[in-house]
């Protein structure tokens, strides 16, 4: 069973860089994913770089949003997450661990 904990949502609209969105190491418990209309969307996340280990390719329906929940302890990103590549989604949102706050260090 899956350990109960804090959790944090991080809104990116950013695409293929070498920023990460997420820096320090954390698991993603959910993402959510809008299409921005112009046609089928993908979204894919990296590990450690953009050009890093693909922990995770999204298919998204033109116009749609999609959200999906991942089970147990989700997907770890042991080197932050990077977006590698961003077509026809017009924004994302990451549900991971709680990375940042009080108490909490990167």
């Amino acid at each position: 069973m899956a350990s109960k904990g804090d959790i944090q949502a991080t809104r990116s609209t950013a695409a293929a860089g070498a920023t990460a969105i997420v820096a320090p190491p954390v698991r993603l418990r959910a993402i959510s994913v809008a299409s921005d209309g112009g046609g089928a969307g993908v979204l894919e996340l990296t590990t450690t770089s953009n050009a890093g280990t693909t922990l995770l390719i999204v298919d998204v329906p033109t116009g749609d949003v999609l959200t999906l929940n991942f089970p147990e302890d989700g997907i770890l990103f042991a080197k932050g997450i990077f977006c590698k590549t961003k077509t026809n989604v017009a924004a994302y949102t990451l549900f991971t661990d709680k990375y940042s706050g009080a108490g909490l260090t990167a």
